[in-house]
């Protein structure tokens, strides 16, 4: 294997900036920037750690999206795969680094910034939606796995991520891919056809079109061995099966000679249904087959590319670029619910007798809270329809040995979403206390009501939201500035200016709090611009030793200045051996929302305090849903990180190499609302965070009101781990080739802390950050067939989410590591078609399930790929090349 295929875990530094594009039968090298240096020149092993993942390895890996292929890599983790209409960026997907999360990762394509998902992560942590890059123009994946603020700015933190599309292509080609779950739902289809005009270098010009479309099933947990039911005892966990669509009652009349008063079915439930908590409260529980739950949603993408470039002169080129994209999901909102307290006051008490035929401790004076869901009319569809258009116009040349570049980036996402069979909360509930006014009534006790009692009380709300980037860069770099004795100095040096805005406007009804169970949102339009100057030096010191130089400096108009230098080297000591390594400072700047928008949502949280008033031990002591409040700072500081890096790159024969990564990340200032749990274990640090409904025992603290949980500068971060990668290729001579390689990231330490003045805690071993994935791969090839196998293993880990949660004496102290397997093959039957097919999940492996304290419950419990829950999936792909 050449040197330079290390490309994987030792290639150069640099951002694909430039142009890239040259003749398919060209061969002289040519002077490239990659990702990590702005620096153009011919790619050679340099300083720092780049994963390159081919067009070729990525349709070996059976991945339909862009999620999907980088799922499998071990180095990346906190993933959002778009499946939870729950969340408030539903729909969208992203992905960090180094167990890092998703904010502290830039993405990239072809080497320039998208804009942001016009929604954000938790309400407020801006991110780029990988569902907008369509997998099947991707011609190649880097993997920047290190510091980079003082090369690309805010947001570079843990590493960059930059796509790469094709460049001066020509012909035509056409390609599909298939793609069917073998418990029979999932089916995947897709489709691109690209077409190129021109020879750059013979016409002086070239045109790219490429359109892509996608399309996905649903994937419903019934038809899944590891989901099948939501009643996961059998795995050492909870029965979560639903109460609600039945309905249930408790009696919260205050009196001092009850004990807590359990939840009781409504009458009418057959007895196979009934079922006890450990709290010991009664439910009629539905499971996933009646509520329909899913894995994974319908999805439809499509997507249009254009690239077109112009040679103006021998060393001058004109560049532009479009990209359109469309992504439609309907995700699957569950059924509205009720949950009040009813007197017998209201028009719809249980008057008649039923409740107290079936128990005898109901009287027609008690105070009953009522939770049933209403579904009548159906379930809530919350229909999410994202649009992203991106252009780029520049120029580019070469005069008197610089290489110069300018360009204009603009960029706009727009997020239209739609949720039906949400319900008017000060109509419905005045309806349950007053009565219909001649209308039908919706009677809760009752399973008998008609879907026309309840439309008039139903609604459709629309949120739309905005995010739109424009930026101007100009840039020139020479490789040979002057010379040394050791040999050549590379400089650049550039400016950018760039200015975000967002737009988000919920549904009026949603700005007013009148929508049933929906926490109060607030509209946004906030904007901010930047102005960056920026500097990189490769000084060869020796023959063996070369130094990368860099600094940046940025001018935010919402928070001031920031400088981030960089200092990174290349020593190699003899041929086969090289160390490398790198120290730099970061920085990332706080969201819009986090500066100036305000937040409601919902977290879940044990409340252990009314828990223990009530008797009730903490292992048995229930997850509940709580509105959480936080709002922005307009006095937050950027988030300041040190990034240190130290590298071995070991090639002892053209067949064998070896790299091994350590790194070091550590960021203070921390933008975050305190955890929810930690706020709610201790009262007496946060006076005045937990505001209680009154009691309605005495002795007994009221229900959770809201939990506040601010934006602040308060937590630290510091993780250190290494990356492995191992590759080697056996030559069979006429017999083909076996090719070897196992890529493992490895944490030796994550550390976090609640408070600025609170200590680090390990989150390392345990739920909320696994110490290790490893994937290894062998692969047989001869001439244009082949075939692999790739073994994806997840770590063991402790039963806990953190320290933050107990562990039931009970439990089981570990969660076991597994291992599933991914089956491929490709063919190459005659010139221009490929074939590529395989099988993902090979074993129908599950993946461990975890039961301690923190972790979700249900579904949420599993960890490793989410993908792996599906069982088997076949598929099956072909290209053509005209």
């Amino acid at each position: 294997m050449k040197l330079n295929n290390l490309a994987c875990a030792a290639a150069a530094m640099g951002m694909a900036l430039g142009a890239q594009a040259r003749a398919e039968e060209a061969e002289v090298l040519e002077r490239v920037t990659v990702t990590g240096s702005n620096i153009k020149r011919i790619g050679k092993e340099k300083a720092l750690a780049v994963e390159v993942i081919k067009k070729e390895d990525i349709d070996k890996t059976g991945a339909s999206t862009v999620i999907q292929l980088l799922d499998r890599l071990p180095a990346v983790g906190s993933l959002l795969a778009g499946t939870n209409s729950g969340s408030f960026a539903a729909g969208a997907a992203t992905a960090g680094l180094r167990g890092m999360s998703s904010k502290y990762v830039l993405v990239l394509l072809n080497g320039r910034r998208l804009p942001n998902y016009a929604m954000f992560i938790s309400g407020s942590d801006a991110f780029v939606d990988l569902n907008t890059l369509p997998l099947s123009v991707i011609e190649s994946v880097e993997i920047l796995r290190d510091g980079a603020s003082a090369i690309y700015g805010s947001d570079a933190v843990a590493g960059v991520i930059n796509f790469k599309t094709k460049r001066n292509y020509r012909g035509a080609s056409a390609s599909t891919r298939l793609g069917q779950n073998l418990d029979g739902d999932g089916n995947e289809q897709s489709l691109n056809l690209s077409g190129g005009f021109g020879d750059l270098d013979q016409d002086g010009q070239n045109l790219l079109l490429s359109f892509d479309v996608y399309h996905r099933e649903p994937v419903f947990s019934r038809n899944h061995a590891a989901t099948r039911s939501n009643d996961y005892r059998f795995l050492g966990g909870l029965d979560v099966r639903s109460g609600a669509q039945w309905g249930y009652w408790n009696d919260r009349t205050p009196n001092p000679g009850k004990t807590n008063a359990l939840a009781k079915p409504l009458p009418g439930c057959p007895p196979s249904r009934l079922t006890t908590r450990p709290s010991g409260s009664v439910l009629c529980v539905s499971d996933v087959d009646e509520l329909g739950t899913q894995l994974a949603p319908r999805t439809s993408r499509y997507g249009l590319l254009a690239n077109y470039i112009r040679r103006v002169d021998g060393d001058a080129e004109f560049f532009a670029e479009l990209g359109v994209n469309r992504s439609e999901t309907p995700l699957d909102g569950g059924y509205s619910f009720v949950q009040t307290i009813v007197t017998p006051s209201w028009a719809i008490y249980p008057r008649d007798g039923g409740l107290g035929a079936i128990y005898p401790d109901f009287k027609p004076t008690d105070n009953l809270q009522i939770t049933r869901n209403l579904s009548e009319n159906g379930r809530r569809l919350n229909e999410i329809r994202s649009d992203t258009y991106r252009a780029v116009l520049g120029g580019r040349a070469l005069r008197r040995g610089w290489d110069m570049e300018g360009s204009l980036n603009l960029g706009l996402n727009k997020v239209d979403a739609r949720q039906s069979n949400v319900v008017l909360n000060d109509a419905f509930l005045a309806m349950l206390k007053n009565g219909a006014n001649g209308q039908p009534l919706y009677d809760p006790f009752s399973q008998n009501n008609a879907a026309a009692a309840l439309r008039p009380y139903l609604a459709t709300i629309a949120n739309t939201s905005s995010s739109r980037l424009s930026g101007f860069e100009f840039k020139a770099s020479q490789d040979e500035w002057f010379k040394l004795p050791a040999g050549a100095v590379g400089v650049a040096a550039g400016l950018q200016w760039s200015h975000e805005s967002v737009d988000a406007r919920p549904d009026p009804l949603l700005q007013s709090g009148k929508i049933m169970n929906f926490a109060v949102q607030q509209s946004l339009r906030a904007s901010r611009s930047v102005l960056s100057a920026f500097g990189e030096v490769n000084l060869p010191v020796s023959k063996n030793l070369e130094l990368q130089l860099a600094l940046r400096a940025d001018r935010y108009n919402d928070f001031g200045d920031t400088f981030n230098p960089k200092l990174a080297f290349a020593f190699r000591p003899w041929e086969p051996a090289m160390l490398r390594g790198s120290a730099t400072t970061g920085f990332k700047a706080p969201t819009l929302p986090q500066l100036y928008a305000s937040r409601q949502a919902y977290a879940s949280v044990y409340d252990y305090a009314q828990c223990a008033d009530r008797g009730i031990p903490r292992e048995r002591c229930g997850l509940g849903s709580n509105q959480l409040r936080s709002g922005g700072n307009a006095q937050l500081k950027p988030e300041d990180s040190r990034n240190y890096a130290l590298g071995l790159v070991l090639q002892p024969s053209k067949a064998l190499s070896a790299t091994v990564d350590w790194y070091q990340i550590e960021v203070t200032n921390t933008v975050q609302s305190l955890d929810p749990q930690y706020v709610l274990d201790n009262p007496g640090r946060f006076p005045g965070f937990v505001v209680r409904k009154p009691s309605d025992m005495p002795g007994v603290r009221g229900d959770i009101e809201y939990i506040s949980a601010p934006y602040m500068n308060i937590g630290k971060t510091r993780t250190r781990g290494v990356d492995i990668d191992v590759q080697y290729d056996w030559s069979l001579g006429v017999y083909g080739k076996l090719k070897f390689r196992n890529a493992q990231n490895r944490i030796f330490s994550y550390q976090e802390s609640q408070t600025e003045t609170d200590p680090l805690l390990e989150y390392a071993d345990y739920g909320a950050q696994p110490r290790w994935k490893n994937v290894f791969e062998v692969t047989y090839s001869k001439a244009a067939y082949s075939l692999g196998l790739a073994a994806r293993s997840y770590a063991s880990y402790k039963n806990q989410y953190s320290q933050l949660y107990g562990h039931g004496g009970k439990l089981k102290q570990r969660v076991a590591s597994y291992t599933a397997l991914d089956l491929n093959f490709g063919l190459a039957p005659f010139k221009g078609f490929k074939v590529n097919g395989g099988i993902r999940n090979l074993g129908d492996r599950r993946p461990s399930y975890a039961t301690g304290e923190g972790f979700g419950s249900g579904v949420a419990g599993y960890s490793g790929a989410a993908t792996d829950l599906w069982g088997r999936m076949l598929y099956l792909s072909a290209s053509y090349a005209f």
